[in-house]
């Protein structure tokens, strides 16, 4: 029989990476000067004391769908009118946020508040943090969800306010071996699985690790979630896994050098020292502190438990979706690990100059699906470290079909970026003599464009910043392309990227412009996804206008009120326009009204939309769903380049 003992490696091993002086004179009077010389700076005068206002918020916490107050929740104010935290007001209360506890019933009251846009948050134990104006569960905060404030105005005295809680949720379960006994210590990961425009992602909420049980609970806000072991193997050249440990216990400069060294080359540091096998060290990466190291069979062949999902799948794919609501506790979420024969996949890897050296290489699944809804392309996916000939090892592949990815960073001394994508096949029997050859990556380069009656000034020419974002579920998405500044003339060029299909995206624009256009061939790169083929892109056309858009109006009531309870969303009537994959969309956007019901966007691109308002207090207008079913009751606008639209709104309740 196999020995099944599962050990664990004496800690994981991580690294955290972690004034400028003025030349000129100094006055006597800046110091002061005595009779003994230079003396200590004079601390500066305080700011004057701010001015207290006559509002009072009076409020109540309560727990989500109930009447119920929420005792002793902490309930925290901010605004800009309360000033920075070394500031005073003239009655003596200190700047800054304000927190006070909530009484037995819930309620809480702030006073002496001046006019200005307040926010309201609550904490308290076993509760999702609450937010002023927030409805729903907000599992993951995207860009459309809204936070509102409070508008408090000179005339103002009493103000009342609102905030809903929901209770936390919890899962639980145990993990098994393949003979149904406990495993323990062995760490969990639980993943948040929310839908966006594209379909399900996925994105790590918690980590838990089993008791001497094998049984495990996390606590969890409301909503979908999946339950896996994620246990993919790290295999790295033994000795680079000595000479860091070497380092690591030096410290200092030999430590960040080493550091600095593999991270630059590889993007890789060892999440453990593992087991040796042969010349490599192999680990698991479960959590950090705790690396599950194979187990070996007594022929002395390798066996090792492959990532597993509730209740035992091997991909996030056909995994079970555990729900979970308000106060809802889930139990028997449990998992079944079972050995699989750890598979090898061997070879070299090579530049155009020969052996590429202490390269790090993934191991991704070549299933499209499975690389956008699940963290494999950012954790759950084994990695090897290239030895010193470029020779490279995975231990521990469980069969299916990869794409083996490898990629050589731009560096100061060497501007050359090399990559490979390379498909691979694991099945019954080993992988060897793979070879991987790095290829050149894909240039972009091209222009900016000011379409206004005022040249930009310079600086608003360096405020531009132009990002090419790979398509999720593609090897571009794989590595983040640093953004390019445009020099004087308006010109700029990427560092050479991956080839795959992209979008263009704008991190930074000149204050007073608005993106009007960016295309290549053209097409539109910024609403739709533009193809980098290996020979790259030199004709990209950022196009910026001073004629900004503005569609405004006003939302009522069914009583004629303004609709402040209501969110306005406006979208475009092309649903292909509606959200590139992995980005947020610059045409479809929300707002809340302001107290007088006055709604604002601004530069929108030109364009038929869609423009509602709603009082849904459970809508996620990222949901395409809610959408398409806003659209039987939403006004149609026409946006041109620098018109102003008005349109006023009724509030359209949905309960």
């Amino acid at each position: 029989m196999r020995d099944k003992r599962v050990r664990l490696a004496a800690g994981g091993l991580f690294v955290a990476l972690c004034a400028v002086n003025t030349a000129g004179k100094v006055s006597p009077a800046a110091v002061g000067v005595g009779p003994s010389g230079l003396q200590a700076p004079s601390p500066p005068a305080p700011p004057p004391p701010l001015k207290p206002g006559a509002a009072v918020i009076l409020g109540r916490v309560v727990e989500a769908g109930s009447t119920t107050g929420v005792a002793g929740a902490v309930v925290i104010l901010s605004s800009g009118a309360l000033g920075r935290p070394d500031t005073v007001f003239a009655n003596g209360t200190p700047g800054g946020p304000r927190r006070v506890v909530a009484d037995p019933q819930g309620q809480f009251v702030f006073r002496e508040l001046p006019p200005g846009a307040y926010s309201i948050d609550s904490t308290a134990a076993g509760y999702v943090d609450g937010v002023y104006g927030q409805k729903r569960i907000i599992q993951i905060r995207r860009t459309l969800d809204l936070i509102r404030t409070i508008q408090i105005t000179e005339s103002d005295r009493l103000v009342q306010a609102t905030i809903d809680m929901f209770r936390k949720g919890g899962i639980s379960g145990r993990v098994v071996d393949e003979a149904g006994e406990p495993m323990v210590g062995i760490p969990l990961t639980v993943l948040a699985r929310p839908t966006d425009w594209g379909g399900p992602v996925a994105q790590i909420a918690h980590n838990a690790q089993t008791d001497d049980r094998g049984q495990y609970h996390v606590d969890v806000v409301p909503g979908d979630y999946l339950v896996g072991v994620l246990a993919a193997t790290t295999t790295f050249p033994a000795d680079l896994v000595e000479r860091f440990v070497t380092a690591q216990a030096a410290g200092g400069a030999e430590f960040q050098a080493v550091v600095q060294q593999m991270a630059s080359l590889s993007g890789m540091l060892p999440r453990g020292v593992g087991t040796r096998i042969g010349s490599v060290r192999v680990s698991q990466f479960g959590s950090r502190n705790a690396p599950v190291v194979p187990p070996m069979s007594p022929d002395g062949g390798s066996w090792f438990y492959p990532s597993t999902y509730h209740p035992s799948s091997p991909s996030s794919i056909g995994a079970t979706v555990v729900s979970v609501a308000s106060g809802e506790e889930k139990s028997g979420i449990d998992l079944q690990l079972r050995p699989v024969p750890a598979r090898r996949i061997s070879g070299r890897l090579v530049g155009p100059d020969g052996p590429a050296a202490m390269l790090g290489i993934r191991l991704v699944s070549s299933d499209p699906a499975v690389q956008r809804t699940s963290p494999a392309t950012l954790i759950d996916v084994p990695q090897a470290m290239a030895d010193g000939n470029g020779s490279f090892v995975f231990i521990g592949v469980a069969p299916g079909a990869y794409t083996l990815y490898a990629l050589k960073r731009a560096s100061a001394g060497d501007q050359a970026m090399l990559w490979a994508a390379d498909a691979v096949t694991v099945g019954d029997s080993d992988l060897k003599d793979v070879e991987i050859r790095l290829k050149p990556g894909a240039p972009i380069a091209g222009r900016i464009v000011f379409e206004g009656a005022t040249p930009p000034t310079p600086d608003q020419l360096r405020s531009v910043a132009i990002t090419p974002i790979g398509v999720p579920g593609s090897p571009a998405a794989l590595t983040a392309a640093p953004s390019a500044r445009p020099a004087p003339n308006g010109t700029f060029s990427v560092v050479p990227l991956v080839p795959g299909p992209y979008r263009m995206s704008l991190t930074t624009q000149p204050s007073g412009w608005t993106l009007k256009s960016i295309t290549t061939g053209g097409q539109n790169a910024v609403d739709r996804t533009f193809e980098l083929t290996p020979s790259g892109i030199t004709d990209l056309v950022v196009t910026f206008t001073d004629k900004r858009s503005v569609l405004s109006g006003v939302v009522r009531d069914a009583d004629g009120e303004p609709g402040t309870s209501a969110t306005v969303a406006v979208f475009p009537a092309d649903r292909a326009l509606w959200r590139p994959p992995g980005m947020a969309s610059r045409r479809v956007q929300t707002v809340a009204p302001q107290r007088d019901g006055r709604y604002t966007f601004g530069g929108l691109p030109d364009g038929d939309y869609y423009l509602v308002a709603a009082d849904w207090p459970t809508a996620d207008f990222s949901d395409p769903q809610v959408l398409t079913k806003t659209m039987s009751f939403a006004s149609r606008v026409t946006i041109v380049e620098g018109q102003t639209v008005t349109q006023d709104l009724k509030v359209t309740v949905i309960r």
